[in-house]
């Protein structure tokens, strides 16, 4: 006992000693050539995604396509297996858009909903409509690194001089 003891002491002090070398090399370091994306899972209640899915294909996505932002629409997954019936992907301008409580493009989207729609209130019972399909939803937030490719170049393809 004593020398597991000591043995578990000697672990202890080492890593310890690795940790403060580790500590002074450590340099601030920003993230460069990522870009920022907002993800967002959403459950359907049983039997509702098909119509939750034309809700956003025929109004949501029409309203996003009016507009005259250069604000990317999300990119809309269906999964196939999982506890989630959609993801979606919006690409961010950067980590600061999450200041906005309500973004200018929010602002626009809907605008453009209510003309669409016709009136506030019909966009508002449409919003409701949706609302009332969905079982749940989570947002996370995620990078990818940018990569730039040659001309001509794909991703996975071999170097045809090799062979």
């Amino acid at each position: 006992m004593r020398s597991l003891l000591a043995l578990l002491i000697c672990v202890c002090v080492s890593l310890s000693y690795t940790a403060d070398a580790f500590a002074q090399e450590m340099e601030a370091k920003k993230m460069e050539g990522h870009t920022w994306h907002q993800v967002a899972f959403v459950k359907f209640k049983a039997g509702m995604a098909d119509s939750a899915m034309k809700l956003i294909d025929n109004h949501f996505m029409k309203a996003g396509m009016a507009m005259e932002s250069d604000a990317p629409g999300p990119k809309i997954m269906r999964m196939r297996s999982g506890e989630w019936d959609i993801m979606m992907l919006w690409p961010m301008k950067g980590i600061e858009d999450l200041e906005w409580e309500v973004s200018p493009e929010d602002v626009e989207w809907w605008n453009k909903m209510v003309e669409q729609e016709g009136s506030e209130e019909k966009a508002s019972k449409l919003m409701k409509a949706y609302n009332e399909l969905v079982a749940d939803h989570t947002t996370y937030l995620a990078t990818s690194q940018m990569q730039e490719m040659e001309e001509g170049e794909t991703m996975g393809a071999a170097d045809s001089s090799n062979n």
